[in-house]
């Protein structure tokens, strides 16, 4: 249990504008990969060079449905993010721990994706400029004064 308190730090404020930035910088993502769905698929064939005797198309439906996948994941991201602000503004420490797990997994995917090759530059500017904000994210959730917000209740006896 935390200690609740009658205001929201303003450094917690930073913590939120970092998340909500995040967000969208991915929905922004999400939304030029269905723009430019079949650029990036023939971007993605052109890269793996499938054999001879590959089922082509097969190979092009799955990278098309990890493609639509982001747009999907997004929609349900910023459903949960309505829920964790909420959550870090009442001083729940599990959403602050929510939000470093986030932060670190989210930076280990855009590290995957921006090094694997599979997509063009301009996806790994952006990919970049958002791993930006979730090292900004994890330095402004581990202040002293955000991680004293949230800090657990001993019991008394």
């Amino acid at each position: 249990m935390t200690t609740p308190t009658a205001t929201v730090p303003a450094e917690l404020n930073r913590v939120i504008t970092l998340l909500l930035t995040n967000l969208g910088l991915s929905a922004v993502l999400a939304a030029l990969f269905a723009i430019f769905h079949n650029t990036l698929l023939d971007h993605q064939m052109g890269r793996l060079a499938p054999a001879p005797g590959t089922d082509v198309d097969a190979v092009r439906t799955g990278l098309s449905v990890g493609l639509w996948s982001r747009v999907i994941t997004v929609l349900v991201v910023a459903v949960v993010y309505v829920f964790l602000i909420r959550q870090l503004r009442a001083g729940k420490r599990r959403a602050f721990v929510r939000v470093l797990i986030l932060s670190v997994a989210s930076l280990a995917g855009i590290a995957y994706l921006a090094l694997s090759g599979q997509y063009p530059w301009w996806v790994v500017i952006e990919q970049i400029v958002q791993a930006l904000v979730l090292v900004a994210l994890l330095w402004a959730v581990t202040r002293p004064v955000v991680r004293g917000h949230f800090t657990p209740v001993k019991p008394l006896r």
